[in-house]
């Protein structure tokens, strides 16, 4: 897939953050994961994969850990992204060892701000509900969507269920699709004006979602069939 980006490094915030999973019944209670790699700068500093672990480097360090039997994780205060130039994608110019120091290539984020700025001003594009804990508004339908301003909320994202109803009613769901070639069986629908991607066919999770009116959000009394129409659309496409 095409991707123009990859992850320079972070810089991971000095405190942790519980998972909200939890811990294997009879696992160790305390585990500090270590990293059998490096980066590429390793073997010239006097560290190879086959070297015991230099302590005093953070980047040996794995980011989850579990103490006293809960698990943990340490997020990134800031994460640095590598952008390679003319749209190419990632390390396909840039390939000598110091890529990662590219200043010039460099796009700073900062998470904890991204996620204030979801919070106060970014609304779902299908409900226009806002972006709380636990039903966040962070699923894009395109690749490289359009910026706002830092001031205002970044458009085209949803929530999680609101996503998939919006995709549900972007697509065609005619039981008898009609398209420009009739043997190709996807395209845009001659019925209704919609796209129906290649191998598709309508089934019960799309038409529950389909039902549910512009605007709307899956309830406490829908999702019980919806989850098991989508359980059911998983186990078929695992039998496929």
């Amino acid at each position: 897939m095409h991707d123009p980006m990859v992850v320079a490094f972070d810089i991971v915030r000095p405190w942790p953050q519980r998972s909200g999973m939890r811990a294997t019944p009879g696992s160790e209670r305390w585990k500090i994961r270590l990293k059998h790699t490096h980066h590429d700068d390793c073997p010239s500093q006097g560290c190879t994969s086959r070297q015991p672990f230099p302590w005093w480097r953070l980047r040996s360090y794995g980011r989850f850990w579990r103490l006293a039997g809960r698990d943990y994780y340490w997020p990134a205060l800031i994460t640095v992204w590598h952008c390679e130039p003319h749209g190419h994608d990632s390390l396909t110019l840039c390939r000598d060892r110091h890529w990662r120091w590219h200043i010039h290539h460099w796009r700073i984020q900062v998470p904890p701000l991204q996620h204030l700025r979801r919070a106060l001003l970014t609304r779902c594009a299908w409900c226009g509900g806002r972006s709380r804990k636990g039903d966040l508004v962070n699923i894009s339908h395109q690749w490289d969507g359009p910026r706002g301003h830092w001031w205002q909320g970044e458009p085209g994202l949803f929530h999680h269920d609101c996503s998939a109803i919006d995709r549900a009613h972007a697509t065609c769901q005619c039981p008898e699709a009609m398209f420009k070639r009739p043997d190709s069986g996807y395209g845009d629908c001659m019925m209704c004006g919609r796209f129906r991607p290649w191998n598709y066919q309508p089934d019960e999770a799309a038409r529950l979602l389909t039902a549910i009116p512009p605007g709307g959000r899956i309830t406490a009394d829908t999702r019980p069939a919806i989850e098991a129409a989508w359980e059911e659309r998983r186990h078929r496409k695992a039998d496929a």
